[in-house]
């Protein structure tokens, strides 16, 4: 029994390594999708509709390569969920105030 406590321990630094690579990969979709919707929704009324969503989109590869760097760069795992899930509300709380605006 202490075998697989000893081997399912999650102060193991391996855990924490997994935990930051899920962060990238998942909080740093999720952080390229909402920053997609958030850029294209605010140069809307300055360029085309399609030209918006076409910019939005290319910053997003922008956005996913430095939510990545980010997430390694920080002290521990936890900060970069807490850092990733504060970017995506505040992204998606915008994007939610320039649909109320441009409607």
């Amino acid at each position: 029994m202490s075998f697989l406590v000893n081997k399912f321990s999650f102060t193991n630094p391996r855990w924490h390594v997994f935990s930051r690579i899920i962060a990238a990969i998942f909080g740093g979709y999720a952080s390229a999708t909402a920053s997609s919707l958030f850029i294209s929704l605010l140069l809307q009324p300055i360029a085309g509709k399609y030209q918006a969503i076409h910019i939005g989109l290319m910053l997003t590869f922008f956005v996913y390569a430095c939510a990545v760097m980010w997430v390694f760069t920080v002290t521990s795992a936890s900060r970069a969920w807490l850092g990733l899930f504060k970017f995506n509300a505040f992204l998606l709380i915008g994007t939610w105030l320039l649909l109320q605006v441009n409607s």
